[in-house]
């Protein structure tokens, strides 16, 4: 089982990402979850659909997590690309590790997980970093991912985080991954494909979550 730590030391910082994993930072400032006030930059990039989600405008009942699927793109690469494509799928915002962009009003439905799950969740992507990046930027992409969906959950009164993977597909926090596999309508696994093979578990996204919900 894997188990996350943070042991801050003076001038020398240790992160314990997994077991196998150790990550020594100088300069602590860097790391994501040490500037949580950092808001996250709204830039709608086009006047997408205003369609109201199945309970109505501006009441989603949870958010989805995405990953990208690719790691060829930067943020803004992702967001370019969607501006194109957007009449097959777009999301309410991209996540990296220097912000989280908001491209589409989340009082609003977007279309990223299919026909069950749309009417129902805010949904985020996370952009994935090529094989070799380094865990300290990882780290700090997922901060920003967990920042901004706790500030989600806050903002639409969404209520405490809960992780329904855990929990036959109920919960208020669910990856597109459970979507297939409780609500259907889609076939796709992130950010299981992405995050795991890193190092980074699932729950311990969640924790991270958890932690900006209780901060914020």
């Amino acid at each position: 089982m894997k188990k996350y730590l943070i042991i801050m030391l003076a001038s020398l910082s240790i992160y314990l990402v997994s077991n196998d994993q150790i990550i020594f930072a100088k300069d602590v400032e860097k790391i994501g979850y040490l500037v949580i006030e950092r808001p996250h930059t709204l830039e709608k990039i086009k006047d997408f659909p205003k369609l109201p989600y199945r309970s109505g405008v501006g009441r989603p009942e949870g958010v989805i997590l995405h990953s990208t699927g690719e790691n060829d793109k930067t943020l803004e690469e992702w967001i370019s690309y969607e501006e194109k494509t957007w009449e097959n799928a777009f999301v309410h915002a991209f996540v990296d590790d220097r912000k989280a962009v908001e491209i589409a009003d989340p009082n609003y439905l977007c279309w990223g997980a299919g026909k069950v799950a749309n009417p129902r969740y805010v949904q985020v992507e996370l952009v994935e970093f090529p094989d070799g990046t380094s865990k300290i930027k990882m780290m700090q992409s997922i901060e920003q991912y967990a920042h901004y969906i706790a500030r989600v959950l806050k903002q639409f009164n969404i209520g405490k985080p809960t992780l329904a993977d855990e929990i036959n597909g109920i919960g208020t926090i669910i990856t597109h991954n459970s979507v297939s596999k409780y609500l259907g309508g889609t076939t796709h696994t992130d950010p299981y494909n992405y995050l795991p093979k890193n190092g980074f578990s699932i729950k311990y996204v969640f924790s991270r979550i958890n932690y900006y919900y209780y901060s914020i």
